[in-house]
């Protein structure tokens, strides 16, 4: 709708209201009140009567008589009562009196056509519209000229919509100016054109002055409203919602608008010119109730898609409150409209400015609130985003600290909601603050402040440690190399942070306690002989603790040694303060407490040999022998694959013992830890093929097979068949046990350690 269809309509209802006042003859209160007078003055001069009426005013003088002392005697429920009562009966009479103009419209047509018959009256009121006619005309020319003039910079600011947010406020404000300034020129023109040429009569003013701030107030609201919403310019929306979504919200600002404030100002504007005030009354709650309505509609309207925006994501913060809350905002929001209504509907004291100023009030927590959640949340990001050289010297301290941003956000918000759920409340009469005064609230409030801090440090306090410790092990020299600690470091500060932890947390729930107003002497005590009970009843896992303690301290074994314990062999993984875990070359996992651990076996402890016992045939010379295995030991070491491994030349000690089938001559290498293995399988590899080309003897065990003796001493025929030439390339057979042919095997005295086994699937 136009600007001039707009003010044409207001015309037109302003004359439909005004003129039946002028058809109005004596007005009917002043011909019910000459009435009333006449018969009081009849009452008066009759003397039974006249008594009469004494009496019925002592009668109402005493029943009126302290009603102070009356109401306290009711109960509040009575009294809240007995004032709806009254104020549904006052609005009662409203609505009857509001009928009753409308039944009477008949006869005000007929008044209207006897005042117009009338050409003194009928000139006087053309002179009046005519008049309000020149002065809404003048306003709307000017404000039509303002509009042509400021189109162009208007549409100039349109196109520079840009993505920057600031750039894209100062657009927003400039357009909204412009979309003023045309509305303050209509006012000045139409206020000036009022002065000058209004109506003479004062209600005549009144109304045009009405009827122009209707109109300015609603299209400022308006403005402010496309500013916000934008919806025809998408690049100058600052709020994330769709093309569809503004433009239905900015067609229910409009409707909102313009039936409230031209309403609410119309029905002003017909009493000045007469408009009865009961009916007045009767149909401005008319009115409130079709805003109501429309509020009503606007909310079933958006109930899905708000109550999809509350659900949010299912992994949010509080999840079923959310979920609850959106099943229900929409009858909440209508039972809020309804009471509101009713509280204005039925005028009782003070009850709609009261449900006003907090709803104002509310508002302006909610969206403050929002805005201190942003707020909170880019803070705490901020504040856990350490910077680039504080990285370089902590490495890792920000993973450390990330794991718990979202445990800060989820508490600050926490927080936060609590406060604004105390703040709504004190806005509707719940004064929760003073709660927090009181001598129990005090002490409730200093106690969780106290227990956050103790918390808080508790927790700072471990990070520290933790992060001291990690950039210990973790620890870097000058050219960025990392700095290889000692295995015992590596074991000892995990568990010393392990424990650490274990007494911190003691600490802080014994301390947590104690600010609950709890005795913790008793549970100090308590805890003593418990543990004396576990004590007895737990010798063995104390005897795993002491055990592993000592173990520790004696720095006996170290994560990655391999080590035979209890039986088992293997690397160790972990060493706890009760257990030794370790992996065995098949990958099995064996969990031993130290208090099967009688004595260790540690292989790979500062440096290691590869121990071999080498068995040459009899008729072998031993001297060429250990000239050949110095020579390969030599050889081995100055293999660029083997000389970092190898600490020393090969040591040979001499022939050893003599065996069944062979003399063992004994040789080690000195090697790194857990270097031996390889080292070992490597050398014997290369013996092999020399002692091969060599034809030096690698004996086997021989076997010698017994047939048994007759009676008379003499051995039996061995059943030996012997095989042509041609049989023999056929089906080869297996040589007999006294064949002199070497034989392969894993080692030359044919056993492995255990610690071979455990390293036999490591390459060299």
């Amino acid at each position: 709708m136009t600007v001039v269809r707009q003010f044409l309509l207001l015309t037109a209802f302003l004359v439909a209201m005004a003129l039946p006042a002028v058809g109005q003859s004596p007005s009917p209160s002043a011909a019910t009140s000459q009435e009333h007078l006449e018969k009081l003055v009849e009452t008066l001069e009759d003397k039974d009567r006249r008594k009469g009426l004494v009496r019925d005013l002592k009668a109402l003088i005493e029943v009126q008589r302290d009603p102070s002392m009356d109401e306290e005697q009711l109960g509040f429920g009575t009294r809240v009562l007995a004032e709806l009562t009254h104020r549904v009966g006052a609005v009662s009479e409203q609505l009857v009196l509001a009928a009753a103009v409308v039944f009477d419209l008949p006869a005000a047509v007929e008044a209207l056509r006897d005042g117009l018959s009338d050409k003194d009256t009928r000139s006087n009121w053309l002179g009046i519209l005519g008049r309000l006619a020149f002065v809404l005309a003048a306003g709307i020319v000017v404000e039509w000229l303002a509009r042509i003039t400021l189109r162009r910079p208007r549409s100039a600011i349109e196109a520079r919509a840009d993505d920057d947010f600031w750039l894209t406020v100062v657009l927003l404000v400039a357009r909204t100016v412009m979309d003023l300034a045309p509305i303050a020129v209509f006012a000045a023109a139409a206020y000036g054109g009022l002065t000058l040429f209004g109506p003479e009569q004062e209600s005549g003013r009144l109304a045009a002055i009405t009827v122009i701030n209707a109109s300015v107030l609603a299209r400022s609201i308006i403005a402010v409203a496309r500013m916000l919403l934008a919806p025809k310019v998408t690049d100058l929306r600052v709020f994330p919602v769709g093309d569809e979504t503004a433009n239905y919200l900015f067609v229910w600002v409009k409707r909102l608008a313009n039936l409230s404030i031209y309403g609410f100002f119309i029905l002003d504007a017909s009493q000045l010119l007469g408009l009865p005030s009961s009916t007045n009354n009767a149909l401005l709650k008319v009115l409130g109730l079709a805003v109501s309505l429309l509020l009503v509609m606007l909310v079933l309207q958006n109930r899905m898609a708000v109550a999809a925006w509350f659900r949010g994501d299912s992994h949010g913060f509080l999840p079923v409150m959310r979920r609850r809350f959106a099943d229900i905002w929409h009858i909440l929001i209508i039972v809020y409209v309804a009471v509101s209504y009713t509280v204005w509907a039925l005028e009782i004291t003070g009850g709609f400015e009261f449900v006003l100023r907090a709803s104002v009030v509310s508002i302006f927590i909610l969206v403050f609130g929002r805005l201190i959640e942003l707020f909170l949340r880019k803070a705490v990001q901020r504040a856990f985003a350490l910077g680039q050289e504080l990285n370089a010297r902590l490495p890792g301290l920000e993973e450390r600290a990330n794991r718990y941003l979202p445990l800060v956000q989820s508490a600050a918000r926490g927080v936060l909601y609590v406060m604004v759920l105390f703040a709504l409340l004190q806005a509707w009469g719940l004064d929760i603050f003073s709660w927090f005064a009181s001598e129990l609230g005090r002490f409730v409030l200093g106690r969780l402040i106290m227990i956050v801090l103790i918390v808080g440090v508790a927790v700072l306090v471990w990070e520290i440690i933790g992060a001291l410790i990690e950039r210990y092990l973790a620890a870097t020299d000058a050219d960025g190399n990392a700095v290889t600690r000692s295995q015992r470091a590596r074991t000892l500060l995990p568990l010393l942070r392990n424990v650490f932890t274990v007494v911190l947390a003691i600490v802080v729930a014994m301390t947590v306690l104690s600010e609950f107003g709890l005795n913790i002497g008793p549970l100090l005590a308590g805890a003593g002989v418990v543990g004396l009970a576990v004590g007895f009843g737990a010798q063995t896992l104390v005897k795993d603790v002491i055990t592993g303690i000592f173990i520790l301290l004696e720095d006996s074994i170290h994560a990655g040694d391999v080590v035979e314990v209890a039986g088992h062999s293997g690397v160790v993984e972990a060493v706890t303060i009760r257990t030794i875990r370790l992996r065995d070359v098949s990958g099995s996992i064996h969990t031993v407490p130290f208090s099967d651990v009688s004595s260790i076996k540690n292989l790979t402890r500062d440096f290691s040999y590869a121990f071999m016992e080498i068995g040459v045939g009899y008729r072998e010379d031993i001297d060429a022998v250990i000239a050949v295995i110095e020579e390969l030991g030599a050889e081995l070491r100055a293999d660029s694959t083997f000389s970092d491994m190898i600490l020393e030349d090969i040591q040979v000690q001499g022939l050893d013992r003599f065996d069944d089938s062979a003399v063992v001559i004994r040789a080690r290498i000195k090697t790194k830890p857990l270097q031996q293995w390889g080292v070992r399988r490597a050398f014997n590899l290369r013996m092999k093929r020399r002692f091969d080309e060599l034809g030096i003897e690698i004996p086997f065990p021989h076997q010698t097979i017994y047939f048994g003796e007759d009676r008379d001493g003499n051995a039996p025929a061995a059943p030996i068949r012997m095989l042509s030439d041609a049989s023999k390339m056929k089906q080869p057979t297996m040589p007999t046990p006294s064949s002199s042919a070497p034989q392969p095997q894993s080692s030359p005295t044919g056993r492995r350690s255990a610690g071979e086994d455990q390293m036999d699937g490591e390459s060299d």
